[in-house]
């Protein structure tokens, strides 16, 4: 039994288990010689005197073929052959092993050769001595080759090993049988059990990093001229080998297409296989045959759901026949750039495509007609119409009308505005422009009422086709949108994003309904059906979802007070460990002798306030906030105003209140175990405001222990962003003195007072009379 090593060197290190004596099966019963330990001196002794207490010995290195570090060495169940593969490589090193009577004529033939090669050394310098005798002088020194001639013959395969001459080595046990090389880079190998054709082949999986599975044969005995390597089969039917960049439906709803780079797979949606998986190839140029790899950005179905159109980030455009696999067109120089988005006409006669050339071009879809000679039965693109933008055009999208006068085009570039054409003239109708970032993703209602546009800045416009109105911009995403699809016959669209969600909304409303969580990456595209029974997500992670609509009935609120929850867990869990480590200061200095604490150490409090929010909290600090707001905008609209008349007429929503008094009066409607969570949801600049109207406040002796706890409370979680503000170091000096000075007249007044109860209880104590039933030592309540 042996154990075979490989580390980040050219050597593969064999060792020896439990060795025990290996004899031969002929009459002469040679006994296989193993290597002794290193420290013996004896070659010849036999296995019964090696020292007992040693687990394995050394048999020698193989030299590998590759120069990077070994990840995987695994051997055939048989034992016959050895696989050593790479890191990073498309290459696994196959070795047969030899049987006993095999390496030990291997054993034979070495040391025979060994022994002729110094007979032959020796022969050779004993001539070269003879002749050159007479030339040699009285007074000269012996050369140095004469002088080691014993010592250079040595053995090549010895030369690095320290293992004895005549026992057996690993290059006597192995042999070099050939390289599998798989079409990917390899990420693992295993052997299949049992051997085929009588012992002869094997067969080797390999596991590729594109996520496919490659089935190989290996011969232990290769005919001349052939390497004994070959390639039965490939498994890559389920699943992208990177990440999905578009998902298209069919108009029956049967089948799905998705898209990466240099592969198509087409879907069955029912059953959730896989119909065709087809490689994206194309020509280099128009007078080249040789096809290489493209990278498909977006796809869609021509009428019929026979061909799929398919946009390259090389600037092509295709349309593929997937059940026999062909490319029935293909456009290599449709575009100058990158094709990132195309849509199909609701009729199905034309498409558009946007690119990065700043071109949106208009195609006509020639389908199947009588006319043969055109387009030979199949369908074809015919490029009828260009409009030239000013930056590059990141989505288009066609209206939902069937009318042509009413049809538009909505296109978005990479100047984050978003223009709409009619389609028939492209006529300029309207400019949406709002976004702080790109728009990524474009969709209409089916009404062509409304156009909802997303994008890298987050948000999601709602926009009326009718003058190009903002109805209302909504945020919940924390990463860029990638694609957005509306629900037909409704105002509800979904969203996917980078955030790794699917969230549904309400376009009536302007709410969320649902988020849908699952995917490990970002969310690249969404496909619906026509009655959103069920929707289509895929993205970077590789995966294809369905999701199903179901009979559940869905409350709003709960979903929000959900989606709170799960955020302040997040924040907690994240912010927990920290602030342990922060606020908890144990020493780690202990005597282990002693066990005595180093006094040196300084510990602090082992428990601090609870900071789990709750929607409580998060509705008293948007009260505060909006009460901060209305405080501001009343202070600014008063500037202007001189007469006491107009001054003393008060805003309505300020409950008559003058704006620090009604500050004061928010602050005190919200519950003491909620104010401080409440602060906590406060914006810095919101902080800053709130101090303004407390050192208000305080001067006016107004609230005076509530605006000192929330000023105390801000100043200590808000420490190192109010030091560094130079603004707010004279309000700060004033908020200490009015807050020492308020807070001692205060406990002045209440040492005044209680002294007077009490001297008043005393009094009345005096002047009661005294019954016989009253107890004379009755306790004094004060």
């Amino acid at each position: 039994m042996e154990v075979v090593t490989g580390a980040s060197d050219v050597q593969l290190r064999v060792w020896a288990l439990r060795p025990p004596p290996r004899t031969s099966t002929n009459s002469k019963e040679l006994q296989l010689t193993l290597p002794p330990p290193a420290d013996s001196v004896l070659v010849n002794d036999t296995p019964d005197t090696l020292d007992n207490d040693e687990a394995a010995i050394y048999m020698g290195s193989i030299h590998r073929q590759t120069n990077e570090r070994v990840s995987l060495v695994q051997f055939h169940p048989s034992g016959k052959l050895l696989g050593v593969l790479a890191h990073g490589s498309k290459q696994v090193e196959i070795y047969s092993v030899r049987s006993v009577e095999e390496s030990q004529k291997r054993r034979k033939r070495r040391l025979r050769r060994r022994r002729e090669k110094k007979e032959s050394t020796s022969t050779s310098a004993n001539t070269t001595e003879g002749k050159q005798k007479k030339k040699k002088g009285i007074l000269d020194d012996e050369s140095d080759d004469e002088k080691g001639l014993e010592e250079n013959v040595v053995d090549e395969e010895t030369k690095d090993d320290d293992v004895p001459v005549d026992s057996i080595k690993a290059t006597d046990e192995f042999e070099f049988v050939g390289i599998l090389t798989g079409s990917q880079k390899i990420k693992s190998f295993t052997f299949s059990t049992g051997l085929l054709e009588r012992g002869t082949v094997a067969r080797v999986v390999l596991a590729l990093t594109t996520n496919a599975l490659e089935i190989h044969t290996v011969s232990l005995y290769p005919t001349q001229g052939t390497t004994g390597m070959k390639r039965l089969t490939t498994l890559d039917m389920y699943g992208h080998p990177t990440g999905i960049r578009s998902i298209s439906l069919s108009s029956d709803e049967t089948m799905a297409c998705t898209i990466s780079k240099g592969a198509m797979k087409v879907w069955n949606v029912a059953n959730r296989s896989c119909i065709r998986s087809l490689p994206l190839l194309s020509e280099e140029n128009s007078s080249s045959r040789k096809r290489r790899e493209v990278y498909g950005l977006c796809c869609a179905f021509l009428p019929g759901n026979a061909h799929v159109v398919i946009g390259f980030k090389e600037g092509n455009l295709q349309i593929v026949d997937f059940p026999s696999g062909d490319v029935v067109f293909d456009d290599p120089e449709a575009h100058a750039g990158a094709i990132w988005s195309l849509d199909v006409r609701n009729d199905g006669q034309a498409l558009v495509t946007g690119s990065a050339d700043h071109d949106v071009k208009f195609w006509d879809i020639v389908l199947e007609d009588s006319n043969s000679e055109i387009n030979n039965g199949k369908p074809s693109l015919f490029l009828s119409r260009v409009m030239k933008m000013n930056d590059d055009v990141v989505a288009v999208k066609y209206s939902y009308s069937y009318e042509p006068s009413k049809r538009l085009v909505a296109v978005s570039t990479l100047d984050s505005t978003v223009k709409v054409f009619f389609d028939d003239s492209l006529k300029f109708f309207l400019s949406l422009y709002g976004h702080k970032l790109p728009a990524l993703a474009i969709d209409c209602s089916d009404d062509d009422s409304l156009i909802a546009t997303a994008g890298a800045d987050k948000s999601i416009k709602l926009w009326g086709l009718d003058f190009g109105d903002t109805h209302r911009t909504l945020y919940g995403h924390t990463d860029s949108i990638t694609d957005l699809v509306f629900v037909r016959r409704t105002h509800n669209f979904f969203t996917s994003s980078k955030d790794k969600t699917i969230r549904y909304w309400d376009g009536d409303r302007f709410e969320q309904i649902l988020l849908l969580s699952g995917h490990k990456a970002e969310v690249t595209t969404l496909a619906l059906s026509k009655t959103g029974a069920f929707l289509l997500s895929a993205g970077m992670d590789r995966q294809v979802r369905v999701w199903e609509r179901t009979k559940d009935i869905v409350f709003i609120e709960e979903e929000k007070e959900r989606e709170l929850e799960k955020l302040f867990d997040k924040v907690d869990g994240s912010q927990g460990e920290s602030s342990l480590q922060r606020r908890i200061g144990i020493s780690n200095n202990i005597d282990d002798e002693q066990d005595e604490i180093n006094p040196s150490s300084t510990f602090e409090p082992q428990s601090e306030a609870a900071v789990r929010r709750s929607v409580l909290s998060i509705a008293g600090g948007d009260r505060i906030a909006e009460a901060l707001e209305l405080a501001d905008q009343e202070i600014k609209d008063n500037l202007g105003k001189t007469s006491a008349n107009q001054l003393s007429n008060r805003n309505s929503l300020l409950l008559g209140l003058d704006p620090p008094k009604y500050v004061l009066w928010v602050l005190r409607t919200i519950k003491s175990a909620e104010l401080e969570q409440s602060l906590l949801t406060l914006p810095m600049s919101h902080t800053e405001r709130l101090m303004h109207y407390l050192v208000v406040l305080l001067r006016r002796g107004l609230g005076v222990e509530i605006c000192s706890n929330a000023a105390i409370f801000l100043i200590k979680v808000h420490q190192n962003q109010i030091v560094s503000n130079r603004s707010l170091g004279a309000p700060l000096r004033e908020l200490r003195m009015l807050i020492k000075s308020r807070i001692t007249q205060d406990r002045d007044m209440i040492g005044y007072n209680l002294a007077a109860l009490r001297a008043i209880a005393r009094i009345s104590h005096e002047r009661k009379p005294v019954t016989l039933i009253e107890e004379q030592n009755s306790n004094n309540i004060w």
